[in-house]
């Protein structure tokens, strides 16, 4: 006998407006105007106004308003690895360490930009619908550096959040693994030595050095990356002739494929600031770029041959479709506007309360007063969620007098000291850069003798923390720090 039970359940189901926000909220603006160009091309409704409208500007003095105007033994040349690591310590590490990207200024390029490449070369592949849509939520989590910036799982999440699509860990894999062979090789890639081994595995014809390079990479990374040269040459079975030879086939190698252009290594990345900071005198002022204010309005044809449509009280079977489809791209054409203005709104809102928190940061320009800021604490002055503030953050970036950045390396984790102090993951890197400069390099000191000169100025660390730390630093261990020869 088949039993029939009621069963109330709670669920929470966003509105089509609310789902469309998500999605453009963490569009850069170089994404936001590909989505608008695809949004104008398919819906007659849409029409792009041509004004040279003044940035979208906020003055932050008082209340913020809204206005509208190693060398490693002795002989090797190090390969500096840390370089492109990413932690759990700080948003700010990878392109702290990376000398190539300070002092980013607002450039501006015409050509195919990265993620424009990855669609262009996801076009021509032989894919059905399904695994079409999977490869566009896979491009749309890679970052400018060419780097698969989620997990797996949080994409397999939003497809089935956003979509209703329960896709498997192994279709994910499958078409991962069709991206990862998409120019420049490398994309894709979870980590470096992933980046790495897919640029040297791509090598035709390879020689004896790229074999043994693929072979260190693919199995001896970690001896790579901490310059255990000795260990590599006795697992090589090689000189130091030709371990030079293999290091120099690893440094050849591009380490963020997605900054990996000619134009780009010359100074013009494909990177167009969201936000622009400038400092007066004691006043801060931040606006938005104006290409995060596209200008949209329904096409005045389209709207006016509505108005008639539905005036008449009798319609033939052609005048009622056209009707019909006029009346359905008017609607999507003003949720998108109106989404938009609203995406414009949560921007401002959430810069204006991370220029508050960072006030003296930006007035200065000194990490040491960077406070430590966590996407909660944003999301308690804006009142959004911690998602919003995340997807606001993601791939955004910010010009400020003193250079251009991503917006997360703003948020980095809290140090409590003793005294209850609260500071800066910044401020345990430059105690922990003093007492390296410090030391006497004859016997220099090891990851657990900084431990406890840190943990007597206060900081609570454990040694390996301190270990993550040095090596975000890019500073070598003790052993390689040490001076048993004058200088050449």
């Amino acid at each position: 006998m088949i039993s029939q039970k009621q069963k109330m359940k709670m669920q929470q189901k966003l509105t089509p407006q609310q789902l469309m926000l998500m999605r453009l909220l963490q569009l850069p603006v170089t994404q936001l105007e590909q989505k608008i160009k695809e949004e104008v091309e398919k819906n007659p409704l849409l029409d792009v106004e041509t004004s040279a409208d003044d940035n979208y500007t906020a003055d932050t003095n008082d209340d913020i308003t809204d206005t509208n105007d190693s060398t490693a033994d002795d002989d090797f040349h190090g390969i500096d690895m840390d370089d492109y690591y990413d932690d759990d310590y700080s948003y700010r590490e990878r392109l702290e360490r990376d000398h190539n990207t300070e002092e980013r200024h607002f450039e501006v390029s015409e050509s195919e930009s990265f993620t424009e490449s990855l669609i262009r070369q996801l076009e021509l592949r032989n894919l059905n619908d399904r695994q079409r849509r999977i490869a566009m939520e896979i491009i749309g989590s890679i970052d400018g550096t060419g780097y698969l910036g989620r997990d797996i799982q949080l994409i397999a999440n939003d497809l089935a959040f956003r979509y209703d699509m329960d896709v498997t860990d192994e279709e994910l894999e499958e078409v991962l693994h069709d991206i990862q062979q998409f120019d420049p090789a490398g994309v894709g890639a979870s980590n470096l030595q992933e980046c790495l081994s897919l640029q040297l595995h791509r090598i035709e014809n390879p020689d004896e050095r790229t074999l043994q390079a693929t072979l260190v990479v693919d199995k001896y990374f970690n001896q790579l990356s901490s310059k255990h040269y000795t260990a590599l040459k006795n697992l090589l079975k090689i000189d130091d002739t030709a371990l030079r030879e293999v290091l120099s086939v690893i440094r050849r190698l591009n380490p963020k494929p997605g900054w990996g252009r000619e134009e780009e290594r010359h100074g013009a990345p494909y990177i167009i600031p969201d936000f622009i900071v400038v400092r007066d005198g004691d006043r801060l002022s931040f606006s938005l770029s104006d290409r995060n204010r596209p200008k949209l309005r329904m096409n005045s044809e389209y709207t006016e041959m509505l108005q008639q449509l539905s005036q008449q009280t009798r319609l033939n079977s052609s005048d009622r479709e056209t009707l019909q489809f006029i009346k359905s791209k008017s609607d999507d054409a003003q949720w998108l506007i109106d989404t938009l203005q609203q995406r414009e709104v949560t921007l401002s809102n959430t810069m204006s309360a991370i220029v508050d928190y960072q006030r003296d940061y930006f007035m200065s320009g000194d990490t040491a007063d960077l406070r430590p800021m966590r996407l909660k604490d944003i999301a308690a002055k804006t009142g959004y969620d911690e998602s919003t503030i995340s997807r606001v953050a993601n791939e955004k970036y910010v010009q400020t007098d003193f250079g251009t950045f991503l917006l997360k390396e703003l948020f980095s984790k809290a140090v409590v000291t003793d005294e209850g102090e609260v500071l800066a993951v910044e401020h345990i890197k430059e105690a922990l850069q003093q007492a390296i400069d410090n030391e006497d390099k004859r016997t220099p000191l090891t990851d657990e003798a900084l431990t406890q000169q840190l943990q007597a100025q206060g900081f609570k660390l454990s040694r390996r923390t301190v270990t993550k730390y040095r090596e975000s630093m890019d500073i070598p261990v003790g052993r390689l720090r040490k001076e048993v020869k004058g200088d050449d």
